[in-house]
């Protein structure tokens, strides 16, 4: 079956699509307001704040690049691959801060959630650990069919 999935082509743009689009979408906030995106990083207490503000420079352009590329069905090994990656160091620290009790805005689309209330908070942190997990298997099926072709 996942053989009949990842060969069929149509099915194939239609992820690419979605996924690209998410990933473009998902850089928009964070590139227009860096140093809040660099504050949201801080909030998950993982990593130095120089790494922070780097990496809330360089993030959301390589989201941004990682779509378009999944749009426009260019570089879709590497980018289906990096898309991965990110996807899972992205569920890996909204689960690391449900589990510490960090409640946090996840930082991948609205930055702005100052009026949630933490039970609230925690519910959107776990819809974005299931969005990000089916994600997840689009970039797989992606990066599977892609090699296959």
């Amino acid at each position: 079956m996942i053989d009949k999935i990842t060969n069929n082509r149509t099915f194939l743009l239609l992820i690419r699509l979605i996924l690209g689009i998410v990933f473009v979408y998902a850089s928009i906030d964070k590139i227009i307001d860096p140093s809040k995106f660099s504050n949201t990083i801080d909030n998950y207490h993982i990593s130095p704040y120089v790494l922070n503000n780097l990496a809330a420079l360089v993030i959301p352009w390589l989201e941004l690049i990682i779509g378009l590329f999944l749009i426009l069905g260019i570089f879709l090994n590497g980018s289906s691959f990096i898309a991965i990656i990110l996807l899972v160091f992205f569920i890996f620290i909204l689960v690391q801060a449900l589990f510490r009790g960090i409640n946090v805005n996840c930082g991948c689309f609205d930055l702005d959630v100052s009026d949630l209330e933490d039970s609230q908070l925690r519910i959107k942190m776990i819809r974005r650990i299931v969005e990000d997990i089916l994600f997840l298997g689009l970039a797989f099926i992606i990066n599977k069919g892609n090699k296959e072709n």
